[in-house]
């Protein structure tokens, strides 16, 4: 059975107007990766080197302290 639906003229232009803001939001997040893709590390990269502190500025640690003795997993967030 095949059910057909009446849709009035306006909200075909919604539905043509919302398809026409989606391709240019598209557009234009595709052209804002390909800016930015270059930039972005690549596998194998090396992280560049930092410093970070403890929460009392006491003690420092850097990223090439652990060179090449094990992994290091950079966690960004709060935890308060």
């Amino acid at each position: 059975m095949v059910r057909r639906y009446r849709v009035s003229i306006e909200e075909s232009k919604m539905t043509i107007d919302f398809i026409k803001k989606s391709v240019d939001y598209r557009r234009r997040e595709v052209a804002w990766q390909k800016k930015y893709d270059r930039l972005a590390p690549k596998k194998g990269d090396l992280a560049p080197d930092f410093e970070l502190f403890d929460t009392e500025r006491e003690n420092s640690v850097r990223l090439s302290d652990y060179s090449g003795e094990k992994p290091v997993a950079l966690v960004f967030g709060s935890y308060t």
